[in-house]
């Protein structure tokens, strides 16, 4: 079986071949469209190669913060249950829960899942810090 080139090395290609090729000729009034799809290109690049390590991490973040002991998760799952721990932590931060001796580890994973999410959707944010 070929698994060569993979999904990530398609997408690299076909972002290259945009960028170098496509871009270039645009005409000036499509040149904002043609940067954000290079842009939303890059971020699926780095999506597929982080996969879902960012996710299971937040996920045992979250455990812990509501005392828990997450069940391990992957792909669609994990993202749904995120979903509803998140909504839980909102629901919560609103009703003061994290407003005493907690709040530092609730602050400390909203700011490691910001770094996360970064990392994929915008890395030049957390250049510098």
């Amino acid at each position: 079986m070929n698994d060569r080139p993979d999904a990530r090395e398609l997408l690299q290609a076909a972002r290259d071949a945009f960028t170098a090729e496509i871009l270039p000729a645009l005409a000036h009034e499509l040149r904002y469209t043609g940067l954000m799809v290079a842009n939303a290109m890059a971020i699926v690049q780095r999506e597929i190669e982080a996969g879902d390590a960012a996710a299971r991490a937040e996920w045992e973040r979250l455990g812990k913060l509501f005392s828990k002991r997450p069940e391990p998760l992957a792909g669609d799952v994990l993202h749904g249950a995120l979903a509803s721990y998140n909504q839980r932590l909102a629901n919560d931060i609103r009703a003061g829960r994290f407003d005493g001796r907690e709040r530092a580890a609730m602050l400390e994973n909203l700011r490691r899942t910001t770094e996360e999410k970064l990392a994929v959707s915008n890395p030049k944010a957390l250049q510098g810090r």
